[in-house]
């Protein structure tokens, strides 16, 4: 079973809750990246960050981080706990139905291959707050503009399809029109916004991850062609979105699992907020052990972190176990 083990005698000598609040600059932003399924790895994330005094002044979340992200926003106090219900929960006949797998060259010429009709049912079932700017914290998706390719976030009006635009994956579930526009999954432009966190103002930013999958060999299907170019420009997009925003402000990165299955397999759930929950829990009393008045602006991160790149290595603020 994936069951967290209990704090260490150093997690333990820090006391209750762990005491970050103060070394951050406000306004504290949390930033969560999209990742399908890999959502549950950020559950894991708030977990341990539940156990500290920080208290997010913003959420900024991409395609599952934005359903995760405006759970939280709708109410902080109870966000993890809903949480836990909605990954237990969570697989693919919630967002595209059963037997959605089954779809086939028939419906190449259709938006995608489901409607959004599932998802939306879902979405209506969980979240009790029909605007965004009557959340309880301040929250943006990020979704794709499709006519200029630029990150467009959703910080008012109808929470409903703004998460539908966030998560709109593209050949799979049809864009959405808002205002006259069509927009897809934030993946295409902003998978990871910490950039778009930083120009609206944050202080310091929390990077709530969604890990990596195993390694696996390359196939020539085309699901698994889709998911790995998919995968390339989450990465791509993570080196820079990473590297801008820690030139400007102090970018807290918390550690994640690098042995994941496919973004579409829900079978990983427990072992993802699992692993998590207990990673992110260490690293944040190290970074707390670390002694630092406040925090400068720079990277903040395992060094050995998998997502670390040679780009990010001069701005990278070493948090070692």
């Amino acid at each position: 079973m994936d069951v967290p083990g209990p704090r260490s005698e150093r997690e333990r000598s820090v006391g209750f809750p762990v005491p970050l609040s103060a070394i951050l600059p406000k306004p504290i932003h949390y930033v969560m990246a999209g990742g399908g399924s890999h959502g549950a790895v950020q559950w894991g994330a708030l977990q341990a960050l539940a156990l500290t005094d920080i208290v997010p002044d913003s959420i900024l979340g991409t395609s599952a981080g934005a359903l995760t992200g405006s759970i939280m926003a709708e109410d902080l106090k109870a966000g993890v706990a809903r949480l836990a219900y909605v990954w237990g929960q969570m697989n693919m006949s919630y967002l595209a139905g059963e037997r959605w797998w089954t779809r086939g060259l028939s419906q190449m010429r259709s938006p995608g291959l489901v409607n959004n009709t599932v998802e939306q049912a879902t979405i209506k079932a969980i979240l009790h707050t029909e605007l965004i700017e009557d959340l309880d914290v301040a929250f943006g998706a990020v979704a794709t503009d499709l006519a200029s390719g630029q990150p467009h976030v959703f910080d008012s009006g109808p929470i409903v399809p703004a998460l539908l635009a966030s998560s709109a994956i593209p050949g799979v579930l049809p864009p959405v029109e808002i205002d006259g526009r069509l927009y897809c999954d934030g993946l295409a432009s902003a998978n990871l916004p910490a950039i778009q966190a930083v120009q609206r103002g944050a202080g310091s930013i929390i990077v709530l991850d969604t890990g990596h999958a195993r390694s696996t060999d390359v196939g020539t299907s085309s699901a698994k062609v889709l998911n790995r170019v998919r995968g390339i420009m989450a990465m791509s997009q993570r080196r820079r979105q990473l590297r801008d925003a820690a030139a400007r402000v102090p970018v807290v990165l918390l550690p994640t699992p690098d042995d994941l299955g496919g973004t579409l397999d829900f079978g990983d759930t427990m072992h993802a907020g699992s692993t998590t929950y207990q990673k992110a829990r260490a690293f944040l009393v190290d970074l707390f052990l670390q002694g630092h008045d406040a925090l400068g602006a720079g990277f903040y991160a395992r060094p050995d972190d998998p997502g670390l790149s040679h780009d990010l290595l001069p701005l990278l603020q070493e948090v070692p176990e």
